[in-house]
């Protein structure tokens, strides 16, 4: 199961937190990435909706991991903290 970008559907911020729209073959899901994961993707730190952007494959595929271990959240939400991002890119080693 991958989560992917919903159709139709663009990620955007809203308080301070990046949110992403995806869908796997059974849900509908929202990825919530904190300021925190935005400004630790990459350096340097950039909490905007272009550094969303650019990485919501990445924070995708981490709330994967997440989803994948039981962590998603109620009302299918997972939030994605800077801890989680940092567990998931761990777990693929360096890029």
């Amino acid at each position: 199961m991958t989560l992917k970008m919903r159709p139709g559907l663009p990620p955007f911020i809203r308080d301070e937190n990046g949110h992403i729209p995806t869908t796997d073959e059974t849900a509908n899901w929202l990825v919530i990435v904190t300021r925190e994961a935005l400004e630790g993707v990459a350096s340097p730190p950039d909490p905007s909706l272009e550094r969303l952007m650019q990485y919501a494959d990445t924070f995708a595929a981490a709330a994967t991991y997440k989803l994948e271990l039981g962590r998603a959240g109620a009302e299918e939400t997972i939030w994605l903290q800077r801890e989680d991002l940092v567990e998931y890119q761990a777990t693929i080693g360096p890029a």
